[in-house]
């Protein structure tokens, strides 16, 4: 398997089909799996480059909580990157990956073509920010105590209801990978990269005044 190394933690990738590079970075119910099918068609004409996150595997699970954050996965995408010797890439990001990516666009622009971030910032909203906070504690906090991942309660949510409906087999796939996901990798990253994140808000100006596309 193929791993770069980001001071010490292996981070599994995919590296796939060649010409302009795109890097995908997923959501936080996802993996580096998440992407197939998209890498199937750009990889016609594109370098495609997918990675798992730290604390989801092949990629490790570092078992020190002060080893994830969001500082963290921005370094992990650019290590990626760096390790496949890649200047720049387009940035696809779902999610936590959007938000990540939309980071990366603002503080990293010379890494980066293009930046599509696809429904990134949960949490953001300054009037609910505290609840947010909070949800993602407790869950965490449960997942810890219990050593089970409510895979259920994602998979079953609001959010995940028009997949099963539109795309059964594809919601089972999605549920199936969600399944196999790690307890504590998954918790720490709620804890440390999700509920410790700042708002997006707070970047306001700078999204206003970059000059990286932002699709």
């Amino acid at each position: 398997m193929p791993f770069a190394d980001a001071d010490g933690t292996k981070l599994y990738y995919e590296d796939t089909g060649s010409g302009t590079p795109i890097l995908f970075l997923h959501e936080f119910a996802g993996d580096h799996r998440s992407w197939e099918a998209q890498v199937r068609f750009f990889s016609r004409t594109h370098r495609c480059v997918v990675a798992a996150a730290r604390g989801y595997p092949p990629s490790d699970v570092p078992d020190d909580e002060d080893a994830y954050g969001q500082d963290r996965a921005i370094a992990d995408a650019l290590c990626i990157l760096d390790h496949l010797e890649i200047d720049k890439a387009v940035v696809v990001g779902l999610s936590m990956g959007a938000y990540t990516a939309l980071r990366i666009a603002l503080h990293h622009p010379d890494r980066v073509i293009a930046c599509v971030p696809a429904s990134g910032g949960a949490g953001s909203p300054k009037d609910t920010h505290a609840t947010f906070v909070q949800d993602a504690q407790a869950t965490a906090a449960r997942m810890l105590k219990t050593g089970e991942f409510p895979v259920d309660g994602i998979a079953l949510g609001p959010t995940r209801a028009q997949l099963k409906r539109k795309d059964p087999r594809g919601w089972g796939e999605f549920r199936r990978q969600l399944s196999e996901h790690s307890v504590l990798g998954s918790a720490y990253t709620l804890r440390q990269v999700q509920a410790a994140r700042p708002s997006l808000y707070d970047f306001e100006d700078e999204l206003r005044a970059t000059t990286t596309p932002i699709c």
